[in-house]
Formats: C-alpha cells, structure tokens, sequence
C-alpha cells in the first residue's frame, strides 16, 4: 500500500512536470501563456502516466540510452494514441488533430511529437528521476501517504467538475441546435429577417456564456483548440467567436475605466 501513494506522488510529480513543460511549449509557441490540460487544476495526468510507464517499464534498459529513447517513444505515442481514442469514445468529441502535421496516425499522432516525448523520455530516466526519486525517498513514509491522499482527493474532485461541465456544455449545444431549428423555422415569416434571427442566436450563446461553468469550458476551448463535439462544430466555432468578443468587451470596458479614472483624477 505505501508502493502506491510513493507511485502516485510520482504521478503527481510528473503531471505537473508536463503542464509546466505544455505551458512554456505553448508560450514559446503562441507567445500566451495557457493552461494546457484536460483538467482545470495545474497537471496534466497524460504525462504522469507517460513517465509511469518510462520509469518501472524502461528500468531494466537504463544501461542502453539508444533503447531508452525508442521504447519511450513507442510507449508514449501508444498512450497518446489510446487517450485520444478513449476521450473520443467516451465523450463523442475530438480533442486533438493533428492530421495537418507530417507522418501522423489518425490525426491523434504524430512524430514530431513522439520525437519530443522520446528527448523527455531521456531526460526523465538520466537527470530528472533520480533527482526526484533522491529527495521522495527522504519523506517519511506516513507524510507520504498523508500528501498523496490529500492530492488524489483534489484531482478527483477536479476530475468530476471537468466532467460536469463538459457534460453541461453538451447540453446546452443541444439545446442551441433545437434553438436554432426552431427560429429558422419560422424565416419565412414576413416579419422574420436574418438579422432577427443572427441576434436570437447570439443572445442564447451569451446567455450560455454566463452559466456558472463558462470559466471551465473557456479554458478547455482554450487547452483545446481542435475540440469538437461531433456534431456540434458550428455551434462550438460560434461559441469560441463570442468568447472572443467577450473578452474583447472586457478589455474596452477596462480601458475605458483607466481613462475615467485619469480623467477625474485630472
């Protein structure tokens, strides 16, 4: 039993490793920072998981660098490859594609990033590990216990309110498509314009926005560029246009605040 909350501290250790590592990849790449990850806390448990499998499965390669990378970049992109799939499966929607990138499988796979996966592979079993294996094994063990109970908690209760609101979000997609069935029904009404009907749509996907778990589904949205509910992705491009605006109103509001308070102050 102490063998499971010491792996699942490395668990822990490691999921925050990744977000930490997607967080400054995405900065790098997009000049934002993100918060990458399916989960609205700071880990990503795809990459614990991923160094789980490098770490007790790769062990008895430790002596062969060269192995240590090609196994590492089969397990990974095995994992990526299977989350994809499941997420997919389980929630109907995509959250990934990377079908626009050069040797891909499916879109959930590419090898640029098996590339990478398999460097921070290396990275984990030479540098990384043993660095945090060396201070894990000073912690007494009932502090151990007592620090993965307590993060295992968290990530379940973040785990159930992600679903939740993935969930909501799902049926308030359903509940804009009948929405919007019902106004274009009535288009051929004299008094009907399009304009009627752009501005019914829009103030439903606002009013959507204002739902208690809009911070959650702007940051999925956010993490995942290229989710979609199968089905919905007109209405989750719309959705994503109005975040934008939203934000955009944000800002003109912020400003004109500071100037307000400038003006009175002169």
């Amino acid at each position: 039993m102490n063998q499971f909350f010491t792996i699942f501290l490395y668990f822990f250790v490691y999921s925050v490793g990744g977000w930490i590592a997607e967080m400054l990849y995405c900065r790098v790449l997009a000049g934002k920072w993100t918060n990458r990850g399916f989960l609205f806390g700071p880990y990503c448990p795809i990459y614990g998981i991923g160094s789980l499998l490098v770490i007790y499965f790769l062990k008895n390669f430790i002596s062969s660098p060269i192995e240590v990378f090609f196994l590492g970049m089969i397990f990974t992109s095995t994992l990526e490859y299977i989350t994809s799939y499941l997420l997919e499966k389980i929630f109907n929607a995509k959250w990934w594609d990377y079908s626009n990138m050069k040797f891909n499988i499916n879109g959930r796979v590419c090898l640029l990033n098996s590339l990478e996966f398999a460097t921070l592979g290396i990275i984990l079993t030479y540098i990384i590990h043993p660095f945090i294996s060396g201070i894990v094994q000073q912690i007494p063990l009932d502090l151990i216990q007592l620090i993965s109970t307590c993060l295992l908690i968290i990530m379940a209760i973040d785990t159930c309110s992600t679903i939740a609101s993935l969930l909501n979000l799902k049926e308030k997609l359903v509940i804009l498509n009948e929405f919007a069935d019902k106004i274009k029904a009535q288009a051929h009404l004299p008094h009907i314009s399009d304009f009627y009907i752009y501005k019914e749509l829009s103030e439903a996907r606002k009013r959507l926005l204002t739902n208690r778990r809009h911070i959650q589904i702007e940051r999925i949205l956010e993490a995942f560029p290229s989710f979609e509910f199968k089905g919905f992705k007109k209405q989750l491009n719309e959705i994503k246009l109005d975040i934008h605006n939203l934000k955009n109103e944000l800002k003109l509001q912020k400003q004109d605040k500071k100037i307000k308070k400038l003006k009175e102050k002169n």
